[in-house]
């Protein structure tokens, strides 16, 4: 068969890639009508739907997810040989090499910023700007965390969530002992945004009830760890959170038990950024510090 418009498959790869319609047509300059009409086109050239449509959000059917992978690949070879072309007549020695990051609030405060005056030092060159808001499209880089299923083809897997309990060692000396999981309900429970965190940590471990004496529910991680290392109570925390408080005695993990959440720190590269200066050290640094910290906190 012939090949669709160049135009549908664009339209189409960037709104499976980005899960926005809004987000695709900012992209590639269009309105979101013009995004939809090309995809409409496409779909009747294919002889089939590539999206399930619910109200305002559009998910891939499985041809759908297929294709878009296929496709992103495919435009990235292009974007890649294309910038290769370009920059082989450019070369940029002595010049500054800008940036621009997003990264979440818990992994910027509690994990990378401690971490960055190593790459400056490795790297005077490059001029990092760095963000906690904004769209994942107007970055170079994006480090995010995401559910599992949420996750589309174009995010990379960084780290999955694996959750351990984290206290003050103050108390581990306190009156209420931590002998086994089963005596977290006793003492004050922090929770992350919503109580389904602890509630399925706990079902793992095999404690039935799992309603703590007390909690507090807050929505930001760092204060999260302030309050653990404040002795405020038990916090549930991922490895990056609590690596660096751990190794430095700040905080303490009561038990060696850890599981996994249907959720990761992911990093999304812009399409079009290709072999910008200075995007491909920081993305192979973070990616080496990545495997150190896996290294570190033990995680297959």
């Amino acid at each position: 068969m012939a090949l669709p418009s160049l135009n549908g498959m664009r339209a189409f790869e960037a709104a499976a890639r980005l899960g926005s319609v809004k987000d695709a047509a900012e992209e590639l300059h269009l309105t979101p009508s013009a995004i939809s009409r090309h995809i409409r086109a496409l779909e009747r050239n294919l002889g089939q739907e590539l999206f399930e449509r619910g109200f305002r959000q559009i998910t891939p059917t499985i041809r759908g997810s297929y294709y878009a992978r296929s496709l992103s690949e495919a435009f990235e070879a292009i974007w890649r040989a294309t910038d290769d072309v370009s920059l082989a007549e450019a070369p940029s020695h002595g010049r500054t090499q800008r940036v621009r990051v997003l990264c979440v609030p818990a992994v910027l405060n509690l994990w990378l910023a401690d971490r960055l005056p190593n790459f400056r030092r490795r790297h005077p060159s490059v001029d990092l700007e760095i963000s906690t808001s904004g769209k994942r499209a107007n970055f170079d880089l994006a480090i995010v965390d995401e559910f599992v299923y949420k996750a589309g083809p174009a995010l990379t897997l960084l780290i999955p969530l694996v959750l351990t309990p984290v206290c003050a060692p103050s108390l581990l000396e306190g009156p209420m002992p931590l002998r086994s999981p089963a005596d977290l309900v006793n003492h004050h429970l922090i929770h992350e945004c919503e109580t389904m965190r602890w509630k399925r940590w706990l079902e793992q471990e095999g404690v039935l009830d799992t309603t703590p004496k007390s909690s507090t529910t807050l929505d930001d991680c760092t204060l999260i760890m302030r309050e653990a290392i404040n002795g405020a109570g038990i916090a549930l925390a991922d490895t990056m959170m609590a690596q660096d408080l751990l190794q430095q005695g700040k905080l303490v993990a009561p038990f060696s038990a850890r599981h996994t959440y249907p959720a990761g720190i992911y990093l999304h590269q812009r399409r079009s950024i290709g072999n910008k200066p200075g995007t491909g050290l920081f993305q192979d640094w973070l990616l080496s510090e990545v495997e150190d910290h896996k290294r570190v906190m033990a995680i297959g």
